[in-house]
């Protein structure tokens, strides 16, 4: 350990942040996940590591997620880390509903997801999460597929 990688706020000499590199290098060691978007389809697609031969398949985590029921998203990455975002959109995305009576657009959720991962990258006591996120789907009211990608830092 240098001193460089214990705070988020401090450059290396190079001009590094080394926790920002760590969550960069956790998406690298992730499973990839994939979209492709057509004239009015979106199409996910993650890839599924072979199962050892004491693991349970029922309960292995997935690494798609339904943030509302227009709007999904895949992540390469931490699955904790995976969660705790997923978990948060879903709360924005059900507030957004409850307060503007509307479903929320893929654009809106995506700069949500996109400004929680740029704070974590930026606060104090917490690390920048390990995952990259596309997300999907269709607004409402629209035939058009949205399709958005986030990094880490």
């Amino acid at each position: 350990m240098s001193g460089y990688d214990r705070a988020l706020s401090v450059f290396s000499p190079d001009g590094h942040v080394f926790q920002v590199e760590y969550a960069l290098e956790a998406v690298k060691r992730g499973t990839c996940a994939v979209a492709v978007k057509g004239n009015g389809i979106v199409v996910l697609g993650c890839e599924k590591r072979s199962a050892m031969k004491l693991q349970d398949t029922r309960i292995t985590p997935s690494k798609l997620g339904m943030v509302d029921n227009h709007v999904c998203l895949a992540f390469a990455g931490l699955n904790a880390d995976a969660r705790i975002l997923i978990d948060k959109a879903r709360l924005e995305a059900q507030s957004h509903r409850l307060t503007v009576e509307d479903p929320v657009s893929i654009e809106y959720i995506t700069k949500y997801v996109a400004g929680v991962q740029q704070r974590y990258t930026q606060s104090g006591g917490v690390r920048p999460f390990g995952i990259s996120t596309l997300i999907v789907g269709f607004d409402p009211g629209s035939e058009e597929a949205r399709l958005y990608q986030t990094e880490p830092s």
